[in-house]
């Protein structure tokens, strides 16, 4: 190694002729932008002196130093050998990298934070910055190399990457000569999700590189554990203070949180709605509305925040974002596991960035985001903590851990049911694997399923109990399912008539009608979602500035891309195929569990028919994750290169079959009850949610107290007049809780296929919202104006008309509040 480092110094000349070079040229640079100013010394301003000086000086040092270094050898000893100088070289191998790591931003700052302000100095002050960015990681590499000599290394991931190179590849051409994965589908067909952008894919390389030597220091050698959970805390840190740097406003204009004047607070509609006021119905004593609700345990989540912070949805917004941020921790914790500290943050940063994008663009594009009340994202986390447990299994390969990850991912049923599909894929892995460790495999697998049953046999039962049949979720599910599975009228779901049929009679039917076209389907939405996974990597595309709008290009994808963005695209697959050749070195079939999540879903997404946007959310985060592996598969081999040995102490290695020292009996009975009552906490919901809050839904009774409101409140109307419009035929009378009130001017209301019918456009000015009793009923309130009132959550009676899908009302009378409204239509008749 000494002789290696010895005849390095030889090519001091070397080094500082190309210094001399790059300082030449970047000097030469600034001399050929033309001056401004009129306050000239030698012909230039100060400005430019103070750029133009560092530059004279790095060429007059550089060109000296290439003289004495190549005609005077006692200099390269003494002044150039690290070894004479240890501190000196050791301070100077901390301060380059951190000079260019400062270069580099505050070019990319002074370039992109404002252009139109900034861009002027930007180009004045460039060439100085370039100079110092190149010469700082040059002199850093060169002085890695002094220090530690050249080490020839292996590229240990090579031949499993190379193949995993060649059947993504493979699968690249056939997307790109089938079109399959591109082709729209009349049925339905999403845009892919949105991206991380380039800049903060460079943001997250730079975060996880400075973890490359973590395990070199010494808390993180002598406190592995103490170290993952600093670090975990930190991202978790990290995510929800990104996220909530985003105002609440960004929802404005989004379809599923947009914000009325009338309240001026994110209101939920569409199936956030439907998730929120099904937790209300648990809160008024309604028992899910009677009906079989679908994501139980999100619904049982929303319940408690309500619980927590009552009708204020920006608290409701920040108490789910506390928890959703920690799906960047469980990314890191499995990245760290596969692979390394610098795979974990990688990742980890590359998901809390690309969660940002998404809240910024909330109101511009359609997206499933932390304030916003939908499963897309509380189902990825339990998929990644799923994943994690699955892989804590093989990893340790002990009949406990295989029951707790079949526990894990029983819960994971109970918010997403198609999830089931991952199951024979994750199953073949696991078989894969502990059969090549010459392992016992029925009894984990028994095991596996049983701790699996015991999460999901509550929520069967009460279903069983509820409507005679074992069902995970609402019958309504089933019947979009359905729907999807025709050449015409796809989610018309209302037209979709279950009785007497199961739903796999119907799909095995028209399956077997023709397969073909149903093969044609799913592999089309199969492949969508992983060319979705695929392109939440940032393409190239224009970049205004960071004040700027986001560029939303994803939103315009037709399946064709630039030369230069298939060039890159080929370049995101030689670094994930080196993810997959390192998690395949160090732990074979276990490394690829993330992948069969993976395919799992997007299984689940084709046989569906959906694809798109938020539908990917939960599976296509398989191409970055393996993507910060193989950065930092690259990143370690360039280290062992420099002679990093030591480091590989910081990955993550297989391990032989452990031996319980622990009978499972011991625990088993504890973990079996705990993963019981996670199931039933939806079935135990309904029984201790308070008495019903509306008891009495008698007409004559309702009547007499909208009667004496309206007295009291001075409307234009009396008991007498009430009592003969609600004599009329087709008159209702009932009271509920009062959500999501919105206004709408004439001839507006949400833009929406299949808008709720209280929002539906209409040609009279009114207030739409929701009523929930022992059902949820869709109210249209004309008024000429909108109340000053935020009646949203408060009790409501109402007298109306019975359309054919809404209530309008003519009388609004809030018995706990000092108002009441009449309609703009007064108490006409109800005849249309």
């Amino acid at each position: 190694m000494k002789d290696n480092q010895n005849r390095l110094l030889n090519f001091w000349p070397l080094f500082f002729l190309l210094a001399f070079l790059e300082a030449a040229a970047c000097l030469l640079g600034l001399l050929r932008i033309p001056n401004e100013g009129t306050s000239l010394i030698l012909g230039f301003t100060a400005a430019r002196w103070a750029l133009l000086l560092p530059l004279l000086a790095a060429v007059g040092v550089t060109a000296t130093a290439t003289y004495l270094s190549w005609r005077k050898a006692d200099f390269r000893v003494r002044w150039l050998d690290p070894a004479s100088r240890p501190r000196l070289y050791g301070v100077l191998s901390a301060i380059f990298p951190i000079l260019a790591t400062v270069a580099g931003i505050g070019s990319f700052l002074l370039r992109w934070l404002d252009p139109a302000s900034y861009l002027p100095f930007f180009e004045r002050a460039w060439p100085l910055l370039a100079f110092i960015l190149v010469f700082s990681i040059q002199s850093a590499l060169w002085l890695l190399a002094l220090r530690f000599g050249i080490h020839k290394t292996t590229f240990e991931a090579g031949r499993p990457a190379l193949i995993a190179l060649g059947i993504l590849l493979l699968v690249f051409g056939f997307v790109g000569l089938t079109k399959l994965g591109t082709t729209p589908d009349p049925a339905y067909w999403g845009e892919p999700g949105v991206p991380i952008q380039g800049w903060q894919l460079g943001l997250a390389l730079l975060g996880g590189a400075t973890f490359l030597t973590s395990s070199l220091l010494p808390f993180f050698k002598r406190n592995p554990r103490r170290a993952d959970i600093l670090i975990g805390t930190l991202i978790w840190l990290l995510a929800v203070g990104i996220w909530l740097s985003v105002p609440n406003k960004a929802l404005k204009h989004s379809f599923y949180f947009p914000i009325d004047p009338h309240t001026n607070m994110p209101l939920p509609y569409s199936d956030s709605g439907y998730y929120d006021y099904m937790a209300h119905s648990l809160l008024i004593g309604t028992d899910y509305t009677g009906e079989i609700p679908t994501r139980p345990l999100y619904i049982i989540f929303l319940t408690g925040l309500h619980l927590l912070f009552n009708e204020n949805y920006n608290r409701i917004i920040l108490g789910q974002t506390l928890v959703l941020a920690l799906f960047p921790v469980v990314f890191y914790a499995l990245g760290r596991r596969l692979h390394s500290h610098t795979a974990g943050v990688t990742i980890a940063l590359l998901a809390i960035f690309r969660e940002w994008t998404s809240l910024l663009v909330s109101s511009d594009t359609r997206v499933s985001n932390t304030k916003i009340l939908l499963v897309d994202i509380p189902t990825l986390l339990l998929i990644l903590l799923a994943c994690l447990f699955a892989f804590h299994w093989l990893e340790k390969k002990d009949k406990r851990s295989a029951f707790i990850a079949g526990g894990v991912f029983g819960i994971l049923l109970l918010l997403r049911t198609q999830s089931m599909l991952i199951l024979p894929i994750l199953f073949l892995v696991v078989l894969l694997t502990l059969r090549s460790h010459k392992c016992p495999w029925l009894v984990p697998l028994l095991l596996f399923t049983l701790g699996l049953a015991i999460s999901v046999a509550p929520w069967l039962t009460h279903n069983y109990l509820r409507i005679g049949k074992f069902a995970f979720d609402a019958p309504f599910q089933y019947q979009v399912l359905a729907s999807q599975y025709a050449y015409t009228g796809n989610l018309d779901f209302n037209s979709i008539n279950l009785e007497g049929k199961s739903l796999s009679q119907i799909l095995v039917t028209f399956a077997l009608k023709d397969p073909g076209f149903v093969a044609g389907f799913i592999a089309n939405h199969f492949l969508a979602t992983e060319v979705g996974g695929l392109l939440a990597l940032p393409l190239i595309a224009p970049f205004n500035g960071l004040r700027a709008p986001i560029n939303l290009y994803w939103t315009s994808f037709d399946g064709t891309l630039a030369w230069y963005n298939s060039l890159l695209l080929l370049g995101y697959l030689g670094i994930i195929a080196i993810g997959f050749g390192a998690a395949w070195r160090r732990w074979r079939w276990a490394g690829l569990l993330p992948l069969a999540f993976n395919l799992g879903y997007a299984l689940a997404n084709g046989i569906g028919r959906f694809s798109g946007w938020r539908y990917d959310l939960p599976a296509d985060w398989i191409a970055y994750f393996y993507f910060g592996i193989g950065f930092a598969e690259i990143l370690l081999w360039l280290a062992k290169i420099f002679g990093a040995r030591s480091l590989d102490t910081d990955i993550a290695k297989n391990t032989e079959p452990l031996v319980d020292k622990r009978k499972f009996a011991s625990t088993s009975f504890l973990l079996a009850i705990s993963f019981a009552l996670i199931g039933a906490i939806p079935w135990i919901a309904e029984s201790i949610n308070p008495p019903p809050r509306y008891p009495n839904l008698e007409p004559d009774a309702l009547e007499a107290q909208i009667a004496e409101i309206a007295t009291v409140q001075g409307l234009n109307t009396n008991g007498a007049e009430i009592q003969i419009f609600s004599e009329q035929t087709g008159t209702i009378t009932t009271v509920g809780r009062l959500l999501y009130p919105r206004y709408f001017g004439r001839g507006t209301g949400m833009s929406s296929s299949t808008p709720w019918p209280s929002y539906a456009p209409r040609d009279f000015p009114r207030l739409g919202f929701l009523l929930l009793n022992e059902k949820a009923y869709e109210v249209v309130f004309p008024i000429k104006g909108s109340p000053n009132e935020n009646v949203h959550g408060e009790d409501v009676l109402i007298l109306g008309c019975e359309r054919e899908n809404y209530i309008e009302a003519r009388v609004l009378a809030f018995p706990n509040a000092d108002f009441a409204y009449l309609s703009a239509f007064a108490l006409t008749p109800c005849s249309p």
